[in-house]
């Protein structure tokens, strides 16, 4: 009986960590098919209430809302004609996960870094940075 029970926790300890690391997949292939759409409006709906965007060193707090719109403007000035991830990785014990990106645009490309954690169970993008690329 103990054997059994021990297999049982055990089992469900695995079903739960791939079903985070499912989870944290899920959400960076929404946030960059976001991005390589060049959609604010897509791209909204992964990000926390408010949420730190650093636009080449100008670094602000904007509701998401003002983030909406401030990405519109990026992204009119910048369409994207490429976007991937080439690194991503979490904080297992802060829950905290990142990815480390290229947005090419015919302006140039720009270095992007999202940082996310859960808030409620569900991944959220609490910051955002867009670095221009020389």
């Amino acid at each position: 009986m103990k054997t059994y029970l021990k297999y049982t926790v055990l089992l469900f300890t695995l079903f739960i960590s791939i079903s985070a690391f499912g989870q944290e997949d899920d959400f960076i292939g929404n946030v960059e098919e976001a991005l390589k759409a060049s959609s604010s409006k897509e791209l909204t709906k992964y990000l926390h209430s408010k949420v730190e965007i650093k636009l080449d060193g100008d670094r602000k707090e904007y509701s998401v809302n003002q983030a909406e719109v401030m990405l519109k403007q990026f992204f009119q000035q910048y369409p994207s004609t490429g976007f991937e991830f080439v690194h991503d990785g979490n904080n297992t014990s802060g829950g905290i996960i990142y990815a480390i990106g290229t947005y090419a645009s015919s302006g140039g490309s720009h270095r992007v870094v999202i940082r996310a954690k859960k808030f409620k169970e569900v991944y959220k993008v609490y910051r955002l940075e867009f670095t221009k690329e020389r």
